[in-house]
């Protein structure tokens, strides 16, 4: 390739950035959608990270996050689990209960409040938790692999402002009214209509 072609090719590249970019902010269909896009990339990297896990420390994403948790807080009650990995409180219990039945979490009880229970790993869960959060690393750097040290920054700083962002439209929505009034006439079967 000559110089000429490598000029060229770096112009169309920062062409189409430039298009992305306005395509994000106003998008012409669904799969120009902010939400869209972080979405099929998450699902897409979390189906990647999770055959990893599972390969490497016989861990789900779902029990690698109690895992996680219960690493970085120890004494973590199972309502505070639920809530910090997302998931509601049957699903953490369900996870919380088979990671006990294999050993890897154990019932502990917390100086504050002695009634509660509360969670912690075992000896092994903390074995398998070094051992999933070695491999959480590591896919997390060759993901990342594909940015410049500079891309990598201007994302950690776009992604920190969407997530304040977002936090801001999520309080305004759910000052919203819970219940959309109904139509003034019902709907007609507009479908069957000749």
């Amino acid at each position: 390739m000559n110089g000429n072609q490598a000029g060229e090719q770096a112009q169309a590249q920062a062409g189409r950035e430039r298009d992305a970019g306005e395509t994000l902010q106003h998008p012409a269909s669904l799969a120009d959608f902010l939400n869209y896009r972080l979405y099929h990339l998450t699902r897409v990297a979390l189906q990647a990270s999770g055959h990893h896990l599972r390969a490497a420390a016989g861990v789900s994403r779902r029990e690698w996050r109690m895992l996680a948790f219960l690493g970085e807080q120890p004494g973590t009650r199972l309502t505070e689990l639920a809530q910090s990995a997302g998931l509601d409180k049957v699903l953490a219990s369900r996870a919380v209960h088979a990671l006990m039945a294999r050993g890897l979490v154990q019932r502990a009880t917390r100086e504050q409040d002695k009634r509660a229970a509360a969670f912690a790993l075992s000896e092994q869960g903390e074995a398998v938790y070094q051992l999933a959060f070695a491999q959480a690393q590591a896919f997390n750097a060759r993901l990342a692999a594909c940015l410049d040290p500079e891309e990598a920054r201007v994302l950690a700083r776009c992604l920190s402002r969407l997530h304040t962002q977002a936090e801001a439209l999520l309080a305004q929505a759910q000052a919203l009214p819970s219940s959309v009034p109904a139509p003034a006439q019902p709907a007609q079967n507009w479908w069957r209509q000749p």
